[in-house]
């Protein structure tokens, strides 16, 4: 039998995945990269490029594969040329996802990991780190949806 926590993070995944891709579809290079509130907000583009970083990330976390290379702060500069690039990023990236999460992997729960670098920091157990990679997603995919909604009723900056 496959891991229930395995096939519920698949299901989240996959569900995240399509709300992802509705808040991109059919927006402008203007809408993906615009900011409600340009110094304390982030577009579109920058909510999915970065929460799927880190989702691959901590994914990889869970189940004890190498971390990808990453440079975090850069995230935050991210722009799109447009929904088409954005959109075949986001899938790449959800296929890489359910790869690390794949129903034929059996992970140890309870097994301490570490984030940035496997030889020091902090540690976590594996439940948290899966855990924290499906809830930073979600709370990231809701924020997507609420900035196409503030664009839409804003119509876009004058």
């Amino acid at each position: 039998m496959a891991d229930p926590l395995l096939t519920s993070a698949r299901a989240v995944l996959r569900t995240t995945h399509e709300d992802m891709r509705r808040s991109i579809e059919g927006l402008s290079p203007d809408a993906l990269n615009w900011r409600p509130a340009p110094q304390d907000t982030n577009s579109i583009a920058v909510l999915a490029h970065h929460s799927l970083k880190s989702t691959i990330t901590w994914l990889s976390v869970t189940v004890d594969e190498p971390r990808p290379d990453r440079h975090r702060d850069s995230e935050f500069d991210f722009t799109t040329t447009g929904a088409d690039e954005l959109l075949a990023f986001l899938d790449e990236s959800f296929e890489r996802c359910l790869a690390l999460v794949d129903k034929s992997r059996t992970v140890d729960w309870s097994a301490l990991r570490r984030h940035w670098n496997p030889d020091q920091g902090p540690e976590v157990f594996a439940a948290w780190a899966l855990v924290h990679a499906l809830e930073h997603l979600r709370e990231h995919e809701g924020q997507m949806s609420l900035t196409r909604q503030l664009w839409e009723q804003s119509a876009g900056p004058a």
